[in-house]
């Protein structure tokens, strides 16, 4: 069985034994569950239209501050592994919604219809919707991308932005993975240059060496709780996933592969907060790649938090991110 992000997101392997690398067995502990507001239901949801069909939408707490539009990645991991962040609706609303592709958002089946250009547009549509004149985006992974691209077309439109465990480019995913993997030894790098040169070739070392890497780098909390289970069970086997992302993060092969906003991100003058856990699969040195890029951005880390930061740490990324934008 060939091991990648999505199948290891599923929680199918998670507990599985990796004795070759159970030093990097997760290490952070369990938060409140109550903190991931999986079970608060939302002041309201419903459906808005958008260029690839309808968008599912939930809106949390009551208007007040600037509204805040949480934009997951993936691409085509679904809202519901955002949910911690509905935490910051004590004071404005907070808008999860599932991309088109995903969720219980229309799906249309010609996959050339998923791009950038796409999905900005439905954002665009969704605000409409929603009747916000201006609103802070809150992007995670691939809506780190999604935001600023966002907010060059449409920059009288975003008061703030928030880019979580998010990058200039998709090749800083890729140089960071390596980076990451070179910590794990020689023998570990000799395993990915194996695989790449045969990934369908069953390979255990390989598949072991996925799990604690993820287990280190995505998500370091055991056992993986339900809901991000739920999400990955969706995704595995979503073809729009393969199609923008390709089966693995370690080396982008999807339509997105060749991602740059570097030059998006410096046009863009609103306060922006940039964040991301200790052993991120993005990590600080790729954070502070946007933060110089970026007029008025700053960088917040995460201590021992990984790429789902939201999910281990909810009570410290709530709170971070809820007093950056209460001075916005």
């Amino acid at each position: 069985m060939i091991v990648d992000r999505r199948t290891l997101t599923m929680g199918m392997l998670a507990a599985a034994a990796v004795p070759a690398f159970a030093r990097a067995k997760a290490a952070s502990p369990y938060p409140d569950m109550a903190q991931w507001h999986t079970d608060t239901p939302p002041e309201r949801e419903g459906m808005a239209p958008g260029p690839n069909g309808a968008v599912y939408y939930r809106v949390y707490g009551k208007p007040g501050g600037i509204p805040v539009v949480v934009l997951h990645g993936g691409p085509a991991a679904g809202e519901i592994y955002m949910r911690p962040y509905a935490g910051l609706a004590t004071d404005r609303q907070v808008v999860l919604y599932d991309q088109t592709g995903c969720g219980r958002s229309a799906r249309p089946k010609d996959l050339t219809m998923y791009t950038p250009d796409s999905y900005v547009s439905e954002l665009e549509m969704l605000r409409d919707h929603l009747g916000f004149s201006q609103m802070a985006l809150l992007g995670h992974s691939w809506g780190g991308f999604l935001g600023p691209l966002y907010a060059t077309a449409y920059p009288k439109r975003v008061k703030a932005l928030v880019l979580a465990g998010s990058a200039t480019s998709t090749q800083d995913f890729t140089e960071a993975s390596h980076r990451w993997m070179r910590e794990f030894g020689a023998s570990a790098v000799a395993t990915v240059a194996r695989h790449a040169a045969d990934p369908e070739r069953s390979d255990p070392a390989y598949d072991a060496l996925m799990i604690a890497y993820y287990q280190r780098h995505m998500l370091r909390i055991d056992p993986w709780p339900a809901f991000f289970n739920e999400g990955g069970e969706a995704l595995v086997a979503n073809p729009v996933y393969i199609h923008l992302n390709g089966p693995s993060e370690i080396d982008f092969s999807g339509t997105l592969k060749d991602l740059d906003i570097s030059l998006t991100l410096a046009s863009i003058p609103v306060p922006t907060l940039v964040t991301c856990g200790e052993f991120d699969e993005v990590p600080a040195w790729v954070g502070n790649k946007i933060v110089k890029l970026m007029p008025n951005a700053r960088l917040s880390v995460f201590k021992n938090a990984s790429h789902m930061a939201h999910i281990e740490y909810p009570r410290e990324v709530i709170g971070t991110t809820s007093r950056f934008l209460r001075g916005v």
